[in-house]
């Protein structure tokens, strides 16, 4: 008799503890559950490219930063989004869960570990799925070009990053396929380019380079033309490109005598072989001569230069010769 209360409080305490290592082991689940929900949810919106949507997408991260809410505008404007093929069941260590992601992207299957931490009563992702862009952005001359994806302008300059650790400043990007270009409206372009980018390293800058366009020529010709208005003004000397030609023998010009400038014949045709070189203008211009007026026909080449405060181009390092 005096056994058998013992044997039962040691039932009560097995029955206590057993119940209790139960109510650990639900909550245990049903927080991993919550945390698999948050990470469907985080990677069904990268996959959407709703924008709307999309608004709310940096808020499900540990650290909302504008650099990510640039993100996702330019992730509701890339050309192709990542399409998941699954989610994996969630692994919880030390307070946080990590969900491995299996997507499909330009083709190719790809995998990204997307680890989740609790931020009060809501889980959070602590490893955003982004990559990023580091690009040099070469101008023309001391005027920088704009980089833009899907049409949008990639503001590097404040809402910026560090993507990898390496102190440099960057754009981070959810993982898509971006139409990439250059631009220095509306004088100079490059064609599009599709870049896959992919959560973690920085992707390689695609090659992009600058096209002038016909604004390009157009404010090249109205340059060339204005240097050579002042070939009979009292600049001539510093300023008109043909002092030089029509002095030789050959052209038996004298540019110090008044009145021997009579202007360009037509408007110059600009040639852009290559940004920022390869410039060559043609025409001809008329001159008082010796023997009479007469009209040279001209070559020049130079390099396009950028007038910072205006920021249009112009001609700079020109060598005009005589045309045969």
């Amino acid at each position: 008799m005096s056994r058998r209360p013992r044997v039962v409080a040691v039932a009560v305490a097995t029955t206590v503890v057993v119940a209790a290592l139960g109510g650990l082991a639900w909550v245990r689940a049903s927080s991993s559950d919550e945390a698999a929900a948050a990470a469907r949810r985080y990677v069904d919106l990268v996959a959407s490219g709703d924008e709307d949507e999309l608004a709310g997408l940096a808020a499900m991260t540990a650290e909302d930063t504008a650099a990510l809410d640039d993100a996702a505008g330019l992730l509701a404007a890339a050309d192709e989004r990542i399409d998941v093929v699954s989610i994996g069941d969630p692994v919880e260590s030390d307070d946080v869960v990590e969900v491995e992601v299996r997507y499909r992207l330009a083709g190719e299957e790809h995998t990204w570990p997307l680890r989740l931490g609790r931020v009060g009563d809501d889980w959070r992702i602590s490893s955003p799925m982004v990559g990023s862009v580091a690009w040099d952005e070469p101008g023309v001359r001391n005027v920088d070009t704009d980089i833009r994806l899907g049409g949008n302008v990639l503001e590097r300059r404040p809402r910026v990053q560090d993507g990898d650790g390496s102190g440099e400043s960057v754009q981070p990007l959810y993982p898509a396929v971006y139409g990439a270009e250059k631009r220095i409206d509306p004088y100079f372009t490059s064609t599009p380019a599709l870049v896959a980018v992919l959560p973690g390293a920085p992707t390689a800058e695609p090659s992009l380079p600058l096209v002038a366009t016909d604004a390009t020529r157009q404010a090249l010709a109205a340059d060339f033309t204005a240097s050579a208005d002042a070939c009979g003004g009292p600049e001539a000397f510093a300023r008109c490109p043909f002092f030089d030609l029509v002095q030789t023998a050959r052209a038996g010009g004298d540019p110090s005598a008044p009145g021997w400038w009579r202007g360009l014949v037509g408007t110059p045709t600009v040639a852009v072989d290559s940004v920022p070189d390869g410039i060559t203008v043609t025409g001809a211009f008329r001159y008082a001569a010796r023997g009479g007026v007469r009209t040279m026909r001209f070559t020049a080449t130079g390099q396009i230069g950028f007038e910072a405060v205006r920021r249009t181009p112009t001609l700079a390092g020109l060598e005009v010769a005589q045309a045969d």
